[in-house]
């Protein structure tokens, strides 16, 4: 009787995380949500290997983690030189191009693509190494995403962290996200976005992520900065395209209006203009470390997000796990479907509606801090990480599904001009 030989073990699950930045000094919510989420899957047992450049600020891209091997909070980091050219006449008018709304060339696509931020190391070592059985790449605009997901289609996953603006319309970043393996989204607000791009009805599952209950001091943050009273809460990157400077406006006039009621401050990176006469009502405590910001949701009377662009807004999630009742704009529709689905916060459209809305958190305390618990409730339930981590494995399925295979010739990013 011939003896069939023993069936071969399946191979280790070996997560790789491709991110254009990674480290605990990035800002950004997608990276923010790579380190995270690579951590979680690492406290519990499964490797992982974070891929990056060695850039910390999205502006210049200049080289400042050394490049190599290293780890961090149990995930092993590799570190590669970055590579931008975004200082070149024609990138930047290739930039301007895909970003003004009208349809832009295949040949502006790449140009913008290759110009932004690319890392020749990086691709070549995604090339060499055959140990990772799923690489996830996010967010989706970024030329580490685009030439990275093209060298094994067949095992990479986006999370494209989209918003509905012109990058996520263009015919190559379209392209990309019908050609991996899979499609990862932050909310279901964002996934219909995708299903309305790509004209798909199911371009993948919501999988989200995970957030824990915090330690706070309120006694502690108002110890450490002279606000005193009730203050509005913003915290986040401080620039245009958060709208950082509409709830600036929104909030001069309210204390017009409604003199002495509130307090707005605000933490995060970035420049913000504060208009010189409400020196003593916006208080700009720029970068704080991860204590003081989550003293600063439990001290807050409400939190504020102004962005029309999120895929998930994490610092909104965070202050609804402080149990602070939340403004958000009306026109994102992720945020806007977060505070409908939990109770836990009101919407504004207009000056006005946002005048309305917190004039109404302020005059009955009770009813803000029950809007609050319920947003709180609705994080524990729908974002803790044993229910992000079922979905995220469930996604991406089991190991050596994929056939191999790939686009080589492109994935370096040399070739584009």
């Amino acid at each position: 009787m011939i003896q069939e030989p023993p069936a071969a073990e399946p191979p280790e699950m070996h997560v790789a995380f491709v991110t254009p930045r990674y480290g605990e000094e990035v800002v950004g919510g997608a990276e923010d949500l790579a380190r995270r989420t690579a951590e979680e899957l690492a406290s519990r047992g499964i490797e992982v290997t974070a891929l990056s450049t060695c850039a910390l600020d999205h502006h210049t891209w200049r080289d400042h983690y050394p490049a190599g091997a290293t780890s961090l909070n149990g995930v092993e980091v590799i570190r590669f030189p970055a590579v931008t050219r975004l200082g070149e006449p024609k990138v930047r008018k290739a930039v301007q191009a895909v970003a003004s709304g009208e349809p832009a060339k295949k040949k502006e696509q790449e140009l913008w693509l290759s110009g932004v931020v690319t890392s020749p190391g990086l691709f070549e070592h995604l090339r060499r190494d055959s140990t990772y059985t799923h690489i996830v790449f996010l967010p989706y605009l970024f030329g580490t995403t685009y030439y990275g997901s093209r060298i094994h289609p067949d095992r990479s996953y986006i999370i494209p962290c989209l918003h509905d603006e012109p990058y996520a319309h263009q015919s190559l970043i379209l392209e990309m996200l019908a050609g991996v393996k899979g499609l990862m989204f932050n909310s279901a607000g964002e996934r219909r976005l995708a299903a309305r791009l790509l004209e798909m009805k199911d371009p993948g599952p919501v999988v989200g992520m995970g957030f824990v209950q915090h330690d706070f001091d309120a006694a502690a943050f108002r110890n450490r900065f002279p606000v005193r009273g009730d203050f509005l809460l913003y915290a986040g990157r401080r620039e245009e395209g958060k709208n950082t400077p509409l709830l600036v406006d929104y909030f001069r006039r309210f204390s017009a209006r409604r003199p002495g009621l509130l307090s707005l401050v605000l933490l995060g990176a970035g420049d913000v203009e504060v208009p010189f006469d409400c020196n003593s009502i916006v208080f700009d405590l720029g970068r704080v470390d991860e204590q003081v910001k989550w003293d600063a949701y439990g001290a807050a009377y409400a939190f504020c997000q102004p962005s029309c662009n999120e895929s998930l807004s994490i610092v909104l999630l965070e202050s609804w796990l402080a149990g602070r009742p939340a403004l958000v704009n009306s026109s994102c529709d992720v945020t806007r479907e977060h505070a409908e689905l939990s109770g836990g916060g009101l919407c504004f459209s207009d000056y006005e509606s946002f005048e309305r809305m917190l004039l109404m958190l302020l005059e009955d305390c009770d009813r803000a801090d029950r809007i609050g618990l319920e947003g709180r409730g609705y994080v524990l339930s729908e974002y803790n990480w044993d229910s992000v981590v079922a979905r995220l494995l469930e996604a991406l399925g089991p190991v050596g599904s994929g056939e191999e295979g790939g686009e080589d010739e492109a994935a370096s990013g040399e070739e584009a001009p």
